[in-house]
């Protein structure tokens, strides 16, 4: 539902708001004969208990109760018990979103109850001239009410469409890291951050030794299951704190914030013994042993302007001098 992930003070201005539209509707009701109107309060009710649970849906029908009280007539037997109908409808709708997860039956179980009731309601009230009422108010109800489902089924989509395809604008599909363009904003959050606490910055530039050959020997396949599992690998040293990013092809990134030259060092030594003492098994099972060629250079040892390119020329001066080490600058 909607509702799942929304704190107590964002469903109870949902509440506020839906309970206000219901007033709303009060207000601009459809006149079904010279001496009866009908309004679709209750599709307010609904819409609140949908957008923020059973305490949105409850704070929304004690508006509409008041507000049918207050600015219609006062305390009559007729507003009284329209009041009492809104305000179990609320109570009601708030229950049936909390213990029915599935969102289709969901709809057909508010809409039928929050139609019945104030049917109930208007044949108590008028009797003879409900007949007048009920076979207007039920259809355009219930059609309302599934058009509103419909449309919030819709933007609920669209929303999750919207998420799914933010997520992937930012994540390598491959390894599960982010990628290069999240590299870019993080970097530059925390090149800025370090300058104005005046905090170290350090910046490991990660390469695969002698990847093209493993593609060349074990094929694609097998190249991606390597790079999926030197993610992983990179993850686990690197820790919860650090970012980790894919650049490209077998080259990765790692962020060390508030992280000194001598630390950066000794966290990139640990990765590439890390690397080299790992097994890595290909689809076919076969294990295979691959190292890390890594570059470090940490601000502001080093100028932020010149921080990644000193980290490549660093990793550059790893593989030309033999590979599998670290080259710090």
């Amino acid at each position: 539902m909607l509702h799942s992930h929304r704190t107590r003070k964002s469903k109870l201005v949902i509440g506020g708001i839906f309970g206000l539209l219901g007033i709303v509707q009060m207000l601009i009701s459809i006149r079904v004969s010279p001496t009866v109107i009908m309004d679709l309060r209750s599709l307010a009710v609904v819409c609140a208990a949908i957008f923020g649970g059973l305490h949105a849906s409850v704070l929304a029908s004690l508006i509409i109760a008041a507000g049918r009280i207050l600015l219609f007539g006062g305390l009559t037997e007729a507003a009284a018990l329209s009041s009492i109908s809104i305000t179990i409808t609320g109570i009601g709708c708030g229950l049936i979103v909390r213990y029915v997860r599935d969102y289709r039956k969901a709809w057909v179980y508010l809409l039928t109850f929050s139609a019945v009731l104030p049917a109930i309601v208007v044949y108590l009230l008028l009797r003879e001239k409900s007949i007048e009422v009920i076979p207007v108010f039920l259809p355009v109800y219930l059609v309302g009410g599934v058009i509103i489902a419909y449309v919030i089924h819709y933007l609920d989509k669209t929303k999750s469409l919207f998420l799914k395809y933010e997520k992937e604008a930012t994540k390598d599909h491959l390894t599960g890291l982010m990628n290069v363009r999240s590299f870019d904003i993080r970097f530059n959050d925390a090149v800025g951050h370090a300058a104005a606490a005046q905090s170290s910055l350090s910046v490991l530039l990660i390469d695969i030794d002698f990847f093209k050959k493993v593609n060349d020997t074990y094929g694609h396949q097998a190249g991606d299951e390597v790079l999926k599992q030197f993610a992983a690998v990179l993850v686990d040293y690197a820790g919860a704190e650090h970012a980790v990013y894919r650049k490209g092809g077998e080259e990765f990134i790692v962020i060390l914030e508030k992280c000194p030259r001598a630390h950066a060092r000794k966290m990139a030594e640990a990765i590439c013994e890390g690397v080299r003492g790992f097994a890595f098994q290909l689809p076919d099972r076969t294990r295979l042993q691959v190292t890390a060629s890594i570059g470090v250079a940490t601000y502001p040892d080093i100028g932020r302007e010149s921080l990644l390119e000193s980290a490549d020329n660093a990793l550059y001066e790893a593989k030309r001098t033999g590979r599998n080490r670290v080259v710090s600058l």
